[in-house]
């Protein structure tokens, strides 16, 4: 016998565009392609000071939301 399944409905999950935040509060992105795999991206503060090195999505929107840049 099968057991009946439920599901809540939620919204779909958006993925945002952590660069276009970084940009807007004067921050740095630097995107470096490697041979394989995903691009480094490192993140600087408007200062210069390197905030964050190969950075990871869910890394940068940590860091949003701490910097509360995001909800």
């Amino acid at each position: 016998m099968l057991a009946a399944l439920s599901f809540e409905y939620s919204e779909p999950m958006t993925r945002i565009n952590t660069t276009e935040i970084w940009e807007r509060h004067g921050y740095k992105v630097e995107r470096i392609e490697q041979v394989m795999g995903a691009p480094q991206r490192n993140v600087y503060g408007p200062d210069g000071v390197l905030l964050i090195e190969d950075a990871e999505y869910t890394q940068e929107t940590e860091a949003l939301r701490d910097l509360g840049f995001i909800d």
